[in-house]
């Protein structure tokens, strides 16, 4: 089992109907309590692992933003032990408009839908996998498959390799950096990089029993959203 699994599965017990990630867009608001992001997570688990039939030796990259869709895909990756990585040679998470652009084969290119309750996108090109319709065929228990030791590499971002304790060791530093509290609420607003996405989106929530707003609009009214989701802090990436 995963060490990111196994605490998911602690938090659940200790906040289960709690809000974990909430989505504030442009499109309208969407808040995911700790249980509904476990069990999305385990059915992306599933998904990965017996729909995919993606094994220790692969790697995935998602590329989805600030879309509520991102952690739980994240999390799929650290829940299952298969590598999340910025490099080309993985499997591409991404939205329809990317498909668009994929030069590589098509069914190593997995679809999620950008819509706000996660409804699959419809006239996706032939050949590109649809993941949010696929997911959906999958239950929500996940047993995982194979072992991953705290000192595994779970994530490759640039030319840098992490394992879990040091994931959850750069969580802490940029929570300190940032004054994130353990329990606060904090928001995240713009484009980050692969490890701060990461560790901000999924790692942090967990290991510091935070819940996170994924500010997702054009030209939000930060003050609004601020007093609205009781945020504590605002972390302005990119």
């Amino acid at each position: 089992m995963s060490k990111y699994f196994e605490l998911l599965q602690q938090v659940v017990k200790n906040r289960g109907p709690s809000p974990l990630v909430t989505w504030v867009s442009d499109m309208g608001r969407i808040e995911l309590s700790t249980v509904t992001f476990a069990n999305a997570v385990s059915k992306a688990s599933n998904f990965l692992i017996d729909g995919l039939e993606l094994n220790e030796d692969s790697s995935i990259g998602i590329e989805l933003g600030n879309h509520w869709q991102s952690p739980v895909w994240l999390g799929t990756g650290l829940a299952t032990g298969i590598k999340v990585t910025d490099e080309t040679n993985a499997t591409r998470f991404g939205t329809l408009a990317a498909a668009q652009d994929w030069a590589g084969d098509t069914e190593d290119f997995v679809v999620v839908s950008q819509h706000p309750f996660g409804m699959p996108d419809k006239d996706i090109p032939s050949g590109f996998i649809n993941g949010s319709a696929e997911v959906r065929n999958f239950g929500d228990y996940f047993a995982p498959t194979w072992p991953v030791a705290p000192n595994e590499i779970v994530l490759v971002a640039g030319d840098k390799e992490f394992t879990w304790d040091q994931l959850v060791a750069h969580s802490f530093e940029l929570a300190n950096r940032h004054e994130i509290k353990a329990e606060q609420t904090y928001g995240l607003q713009g484009i980050s990089d692969l490890l701060t996405k990461t560790a901000l989106q999924v790692v942090l929530p967990i290991i510091n029993q935070n819940s996170v707003v994924l500010i997702d609009q054009v030209d939000p009214d930060v003050d609004a959203i601020k007093k609205q989701e009781k945020i504590e802090q605002i972390v302005l990436l990119g």
